[in-house]
């Protein structure tokens, strides 16, 4: 039976943890500078696994920031500032609404990471509470950490270094990838609740995957919730099969042989002036193609171990060499090595390497499922990244003081919400607003029946125009409508005003001038009024477009009946 459990990781929508830059994403770059990252030990003694690999690795990382989206905190030259007040009362209320015991003090840790998406080579995590529950399902631990750097094509860009993320951590008592979706939404739905960031990669989700006689897989940046099914039959079925083929991986390997003569010739851009190296796997012919999933033969999963080196991967004698237009070299090698029919012959260019990879991760697998981090694939497979990480990457965060959570109410739930709101508000309104992100802004307005009319009907068309409308305008307008210095249907024109920086002209009318004009127009489209069953609109148009905004319509439209009478 399947084991699952599940790690929701969502933005608050405040400033940086532990500085008070605002953690806008944004592509400009004012300087980069480089750092090689190292492990270092736990407060353990120990050094973690998946460090190690990435130390391996030995990349040095590059970093692109600018002053506007980072400072010296990002850039590991300046100590961490105190914790933002508002980013640990938000995880507290999550913490309260999903029933869990709060902890007594909050200390800050370090939590080793040398993949490069942390300057420092560690992400500061706390403990914020335990236990709890959401539908029935257990919930493990919720923590407050900072995100990572985000990673783009040449290395990690600093916006996002430093924003609050709340995680919430199921225990793995989820048994299906259907179940793992529906809880992801109850988790997410509740997020939504607080005051969190929205968009593409505000939210991310980490499916932690094993069966019997497997091992625990974590499976991580599950972006899609309809994936999840999928994601979690192909894990399974990945790790049923490598059980099977447990024992065809303990064959034996020869030594690894310079082949470099059977490529001479060779016209394959692969190899061409390039050493080859081969080496055989005994008696393992059709190994290399067994299938663990769709899509998925089991060479490809050991060329993902091979590729997380930045190595392009090899070539073996499970594929047709008529692809790769090698058939002769091959017939080559298969006599420099004296192979037999029966033998998986591995080849390699530019370096040997490769092979010792391949070796390497052959006698892991053999061992049974290894502890993976995995990343999530558009179609439902998963790639390599690393060892899953062990508790020997966490030590002391030394820099931060211990505090006490604040007493704060527990996050409303959805349902409770919408009842308030539609006491408040028409159905069709309150139902618009109460996961909408904008909900904060309306409880900023007032809370208003016509604070939410102009969220949820007028604002959505003016950012469809670009229009960047603040709560600064907003409340201006609300004022001014308050005050009877401009009525409801002049709102749109007011906002757009402010927008483009002009001010409000609030003029006072005059009834009896609204009256001389209207009869002006009267007269003036005598014509249209005599041969239109219905004058009223026509010259109705004409008035608004004097005074909208100045006056009621209801008023101008009464005055209008009286005059055509």
């Amino acid at each position: 039976m399947v084991k699952i459990g599940l790690e929701m990781h969502q933005q608050l929508n405040t400033g940086k943890l532990f500085c008070r830059c605002s953690g806008k994403l944004s592509d400009e770059i004012e300087f980069t500078f480089k750092r090689t990252l190292r492990p270092v030990l736990s407060e353990m003694g120990q050094i973690d696994r998946a460090a190690l690999l990435e130390a391996r690795r030995g990349r040095e990382m590059t970093y692109y920031a600018n002053t506007k989206t980072s400072c010296a905190v990002e850039w590991d030259e300046e100590p961490p500032h105190k914790p933002d007040e508002e980013a640990v009362r938000i995880a507290t209320q999550i913490s309260l609404a999903l029933n869990a015991t709060l902890v007594d003090e909050v200390y800050f840790m370090r939590k080793i990471l040398i993949d490069g998406s942390a300057v420092g080579g560690f992400q500061r995590t706390s403990l914020i509470a335990t236990g709890g529950d959401i539908d029935g399902i257990a919930i493990s631990m919720i923590c407050l950490e900072e995100d990572s750097a985000r990673p783009t094509k040449k290395g990690f860009n600093l916006d996002r270094l430093g924003v609050p993320l709340i995680e919430v951590a199921t225990e793995p008592v989820i048994t299906s990838g259907e179940q793992a979706k529906k809880v992801a939404k109850k988790i997410g739905t509740l997020f939504r609740m607080a005051n969190v960031r929205r968009g593409l990669g505000t939210i991310r989700q980490d499916l932690n995957v094993s069966i019997p006689e497997g091992a625990r897989v974590e499976i991580k940046g599950v972006q899609d919730l309809d994936s999840m099914p999928i994601l979690v039959d192909f894990e399974v079925e990945r790790q049923e099969n490598l059980v099977k083929l447990k024992s065809r991986l303990c064959a034996k390997f020869t030594s690894i042989k310079d082949v470099s003569s059977a490529f001479k010739k060779t016209k394959n851009k692969i190899f061409k002036d390039k050493e080859v190296y081969a080496c055989i796997m005994k008696d393992s012919s059709g190994l290399f193609a067994e299938s663990l999933h769709k899509n998925k033969p089991f060479g490809k999963e050991i060329a993902e171990y091979v590729k997380s080196f930045r190595y392009k991967g090899f070539i073996h004698s499970d594929e047709n060499m008529k692809k790769y237009k090698i058939e002769n070299e091959f017939k080559e090698v298969k006599k420099l090595l004296n192979a037999k029919k029966d033998d998986l012959i591995i080849m390699s260019a530019g370096t040997k390497t490769i092979l010792d990879l391949v070796k390497e991760r052959v006698i892991q697998l053999s061992k049974g499922v290894s502890e993976d981090t995995r990343k999530a694939k558009e179609d439902g497979s998963t790639e390599y990244m690393r060892p899953l990480p062990t508790g020997a990457r966490m030590y002391p965060e030394t820099d931060i003081m211990p505090f006490l959570l604040p007493k704060t109410k527990p996050l409303e739930k959805p349902e409770q919400r919408l009842e308030r709101l539609s006491k408040i508000l028409p159905s069709q309104i309150a139902s618009k607003l109460y996961l909408s992100p904008d909900y904060f802004l309306f409880e900023k307005l007032g809370g208003t029946k016509l604070a939410g009319i102009i969220i949820t009907e007028h604002l959505p068309a003016l950012r469809r125009k670009k229009l960047i409308v603040t709560e600064k305008h907003l409340k201006t307008v609300l004022e001014l409508v308050n005050n009877k210095k401009l009525t409801k249907g002049g709102i749109v024109i007011a906002l757009e005003t402010l927008v483009k920086g002009k001010k409000i002209e609030v003029e006072t009318v005059d009834i009896s001038d609204i009256e001389k004009f209207i009869k002006k127009v009267i007269k003036e489209k005598s014509d249209y009024v005599s041969k239109s069953r219905d004058p009223i609109k026509g010259i109705m148009g004409i008035v608004m477009a004097k005074y909208r905004g100045k006056i009621p319509g209801k008023i101008i439209m009464a005055k209008i009946k009286k005059e055509l009478k």
